[in-house]
């Protein structure tokens, strides 16, 4: 039986960008069913983004970004230099719209590396279709749904969710079974709940 694993995750969290490497590095050695949920960390975000700058201050934001680099070096994960912080909103819909399409990971995927890799603003419309356009979605039915915000009750049911799991920070992993985990936490720490998880079975 697969051990079911749920995450609370944003596309503006570099550390879930670093666990979504590291859940699908364990799925090498385990037989993991992820659910990956919605929660918006910064719904208050523009949809032109805000200057980092004025939120983090550069040295602090560069030592996190070094950091990030060295923690995604294993899983062949680069970070550009941060400078703004995206609106997450529409990256977040559209993946529900991958996830109803069976593209889900590839999506989810695609769209951190857009983000943090490419330093693209993952809250332009034409920037989140071009994603889909690479995982082989449906673009003209992804513009109409994010158009009329279909998915934005699912997006608002993930963030409500996490409240109700008490999660207060970013990523939040829930192993079958095993207390909650939270934050950029190493391999092994997953890998030993996972054993754990396995041997309760």
């Amino acid at each position: 039986m697969p051990i079911n694993v749920t995450v609370f995750s944003d596309f503006v969290c570099p550390f879930c960008f670093i666990g979504s490497a590291i859940i699908d590095r364990l799925k090498r050695d385990f037989d993991i069913r992820d659910t990956w949920v919605p929660h918006e960390l910064h719904p208050e975000t523009p949809p032109e983004g805000r200057p980092l700058d004025d939120l983090v201050d550069r040295f602090d934001l560069d030592n996190v970004i070094m950091t990030c680099n060295q923690r995604g070096e294993p899983y062949g994960i680069r970070f550009a230099r941060a400078e703004r912080l995206f609106n997450s909103r529409l990256a977040l819909e559209a993946a529900e719209f991958a996830r109803d399409a069976g593209r889900y990971h590839d999506f989810h995927g695609r769209m951190f590396r857009a983000g943090f890799t490419d330093g693209r603003n993952i809250g332009e419309i034409g920037v989140v279709l071009d994603v889909a356009a690479q995982t082989n979605l449906d673009t003209e039915r992804l513009k109409e749904a994010l158009t009329d915000h279909r998915f934005a009750a699912r997006v608002a049911d993930g963030s409500r969710k996490a409240r109700e799991a008490g999660v207060t920070a970013l990523p939040s992993f829930i192993i079958e079974g095993r207390p909650r985990i939270t934050g950029a936490v190493d391999e092994s720490v997953l890998r030993r709940a996972l054993e754990e998880a396995l041997k309760a079975a």
